[in-house]
């Protein structure tokens, strides 16, 4: 079982009729929010240390029951993105469209660049909390999205600079610090959703959502993309 559908198991537990799916979304949010609120734990939708103490615990007792949950092995933006991975922009056009349209929508991901659209749509759909940009479709409006990641952390927006006009942006999924490459999970890369490595020194910002604590995840690993270029994300 993942941590995800744990978190979802011990919400019906506590009487949340939600899925079971491992699927973080607007349902469970708003089953976590509304725990938050009946235990009087601080109400941000993210399972933090207290409101995972407390769904451990039997309904109506505070002594812990339940299980260890497994380990959270990506954070909630992230576990979306890639379930969204081989979606491609004409292929798969009308799932792609539904998809992203939970967001601000910027239009057609055939005719449009769609990469902040994507990310965009995984932060609000999982982190009801964050604040994100003004015009999240525009990637380098990404640099000033949340705190300062410290870094091409896993799980972290890895903001892209080609140009004064143009960019990319992605969640960072890997880090090769002898080649000096970051791996991003991201939307329009060569159009689809997929894993492609970037050069370092082409990125202005890697940033992390204020309202979820930075905590250290594992690399992806698999397949991806050898290389990133300002073309394929256009």
């Amino acid at each position: 079982m993942s941590f995800e559908a744990w978190l979802q198991s011990r919400l019906v537990a506590h009487g949340h009729k939600i899925a079971v799916d491992g699927a973080i979304g607007g349902e469970t949010t708003r089953a976590l929010i509304a725990f938050q609120r009946q235990k009087k734990i601080r109400q941000t939708g993210v399972a933090d240390a207290a409101t995972v103490a407390a769904l451990r615990a039997e309904p109506g007792q505070s002594k812990v029951a339940a299980t260890e949950p497994p380990a959270e092995t990506l954070p909630p933006w992230m576990a979306e993105a890639r379930r969204r991975i081989d979606l491609h922009e004409r292929r798969d056009n009308a799932v792609l469209a539904t998809f992203l349209k939970l967001g601000k929508y910027l239009g057609d991901p055939a005719k449009l660049p769609w990469c902040g659209d994507f990310v965009e749509t995984c932060i609000v759909k999982t982190l009801p909390g964050a604040v994100v940009p003004n015009n999240p479709f525009w990637a380098q409006g990404w640099k000033d999205f949340g705190i300062d990641a410290g870094g091409p952390k896993v799980g972290s927006i890895g903001v892209i600079r080609w140009s004064a006009t143009s960019g990319h942006v992605g969640f960072v999924a890997a880090y090769d610090a002898a080649r000096r490459l970051v791996l991003l999970l991201g939307g329009n890369q060569s159009d689809s959703v997929n894993l492609t490595w970037f050069p370092l020194d082409k990125f202005i910002a890697f940033r992390w959502p204020e309202v979820y604590p930075i905590r250290v995840f594992p690399a992806f690993t698999g397949r991806s993309y050898s290389d990133g270029t300002a073309a394929g994300t256009r």
